[in-house]
């Protein structure tokens, strides 16, 4: 492969790629939501991803917003990853457990969490009712700078 010339173009034309419309606000009404999340499997990772109405899920500028579901009774495997998360719990109660500091949280609805990226982690739904989760992630930032990576399958430490 051989070194290519780079070309340029003026300042003011660079400025104007990165000049973006100013965001229209958007509704997700939870009448619609919650109907919805009852009707659907509920995978380890994630349930229901929000999206703008042009299909977009970057909810916000680097951010992607989804609800996770750990059905009742069930508990997610531990694992990490190199994105945040910033958890809302929206319905039922559970636990979050942090093993890197061999930790256990317990969760109710209103509850906001932060597990950092990087936080070895699970939650675990011990209840007869689903634990719903809002989950606002910075994914899509991540998978612009191609740094997305999961570790799944952690042991508990003893």
């Amino acid at each position: 492969m051989s070194v290519q010339s780079g070309s340029r173009f003026p300042y003011p034309d660079f400025k104007k790629r990165y000049d973006t419309p100013r965001q229209e606000p958007v509704l997700w009404r939870w009448a619609e939501l919650s109907q919805e999340l009852g009707g659907v499997e509920h995978p380890e990772r994630g349930t229901l991803a929000l999206a703008l109405p042009d299909g977009s899920a970057e909810v916000l500028r680097d951010v992607a917003v989804a609800y996770q579901v750990v059905p009742a009774g069930e508990r997610t495997s531990p694992h990490t990853h190199t994105w945040y998360h910033l958890f809302v719990v929206q319905a039922g109660t559970g636990t979050v457990t942090f093993h890197d500091r061999s930790e256990t949280t317990e969760l109710h609805i209103g509850d906001i969490l932060l597990v950092p990226a990087g936080s070895p982690h699970h939650f675990d739904n011990p209840t007869g009712q689903d634990l719903v989760l809002l989950n606002l992630m910075n994914i899509p930032l991540l998978a612009h700078l191609g740094n997305l990576r999961v570790d799944q399958g952690q042991e508990t430490p003893s």
